[in-house]
């Protein structure tokens, strides 16, 4: 079912964001503030009209459609991180969703829209789109155009003596490269700005690596490779260089190749791209909705879709293997104590996740057989608590959907009644 809610936080348009002919100044869009609330309630939905970006096509292969069934998802209620009972549409409209999608054993169980956001939307994924990353990888690992155990600079000498020197693959996809430069999104001391400028996603500024290549020549290391978590959105980038590099074509392209096209995708998505021209696969997908479920489904099913093998089933059963390791310089640690990573996937309470900044996520669950997908444009990076309500969204509507499984039926929400949904309007 297909729902356009009401958001009880402003839309971009009742905000008069880039609206008029044209816009008024005060109210208009660019590098300097489409991060910023509440800007990016308009610019997570628009970014191409932001930052240069390439088409991932999804080619013309046959969409691989999504049933839909009736349920009374929209009833679900569930005790919030406040230890308030609110129900999930009180979530979505008061946590900035933008969009909200369940899978159920394959099927749209439910889909609600907000803030202007339409399925043909492209909402940027942020850090999702490290998980999407690992994906294209594991499908060229797959083809033994990667090994996962050889160094980095096999694959780019031009980094020896940097933070990757001694660096293998699989310290890129476990964010176990020790790097001295940090990630963090707030602090006096905080560098994180410099990644942006060379992603192209603020403008120059003196002393910044125009460039992620230049940025990435600039790096040190500090310690020793594989002993500890230190989240670096750098590691992602660096693999879709690789990836570049093997298979002699643009990231993107080889994306469209490897992952979106043969998976079936709904529509073409979007990735940006520095100023080089140099994919960011950090943080740079922008992508619609049911796409985002798609590639929940996909894992889901063990890297097949529509009747055949897209990535590795050897590459997703790898990446749900997560071992504990020690977080590095980094909130996650504190914010996701029981967190494992792997691939550049998350394991949360025996659930994989893609998880990005301002409230992406992909949640799959493989014994409900679940997918559940938000994109949203939360105002800071990190709202932790927004992040435990969508978690616990997700673990009540995977409980429903376990009784429904074994109970035959659709599922239910706390009344027990199902609901019909109407067009969006």
């Amino acid at each position: 079912m297909i729902r356009e809610r009401t958001s009880r936080h402003p839309t971009a348009v009742q905000l008069g964001v880039m609206v008029g002919h044209p816009p008024p100044p005060e109210l208009r869009v660019g590098l300097h503030n489409w991060q910023q609330a509440p800007f990016n309630r308009w610019s997570f939905r628009h970014t191409r009209q932001v930052i240069p970006t390439a088409n991932v096509s999804r080619g013309l292969r046959p969409v691989w459609e999504l049933p839909k069934v009736t349920t009374a998802l929209g009833d679900i209620r569930f005790d919030s991180a406040g230890g308030v009972e609110i129900t999930l549409a009180d979530f979505l409209n008061d946590s900035w969703t933008d969009g909200f999608i369940v899978l159920s054993n394959g099927s749209i169980a439910f889909e609600a829209y907000q803030n202007g956001m339409e399925p043909h939307s492209r909402h940027i994924a942020m850090s999702v789109s490290k998980s999407i990353t690992s994906l294209v990888v594991g499908a060229l690992v797959g083809k033994n155009l990667i090994d996962v155990n050889e160094l980095v600079t096999r694959y780019v000498p031009e980094l020896s003596g940097t933070a990757f020197d001694g660096a293998t693959i699989q310290h890129l996809l476990d964010m176990t490269v020790a790097n001295a430069w940090r990630e963090d999104y707030f602090g006096d001391t905080t560098e994180f700005w410099r990644l942006d400028v060379a992603c192209g996603w603020i403008p120059p500024r003196d002393g910044a690596a125009p460039t992620l290549f230049d940025f990435l020549k600039e790096t040190r290391q500090d310690g020793q490779h594989g002993e500890e978590i230190a989240y670096s959105s750098l590691n992602p980038d660096l693999l879709g260089l690789i990836a570049e590099r093997v298979a002699d074509a643009p990231f993107p392209a080889v994306a469209s190749r490897e992952l979106w096209a043969p998976m079936g995708a709904e529509f073409d998505a979007d990735l940006t791209v520095d100023p080089a021209g140099m994919a960011v696969a950090d943080g740079g997908y922008c992508i619609a909705l049911r796409d985002f479920a798609r590639i929940g489904q996909l894992f889901l099913n063990g890297g097949a879709a529509k009747g055949h093998q897209v990535i590795p089933a050897r590459w997703i059963d790898e990446c749900r293997s997560a071992q504990r390791r020690p977080f590095h310089r980094t909130s996650y640690g504190a914010d996701l104590p029981d967190a494992r990573y792997h691939n550049q996937w998350w394991q949360l309470d025996g659930r994989t996740c893609a998880m990005g900044i301002h409230g992406q996520m992909i949640a799959i669950d493989h014994e409900a057989q679940v997918v559940v997908a938000f994109v949203s444009s939360q105002p800071q990076p990190n709202e932790t608590h927004l992040r435990q309500e969508q978690l616990r969204i997700v673990a009540a509507v995977c409980e429903a959907a376990s009784r429904s499984n074994k109970a035959g039926g659709r599922i239910e929400g706390s009344d027990g009644l199902s609901q019909g949904g109407g067009d969006p309007k």
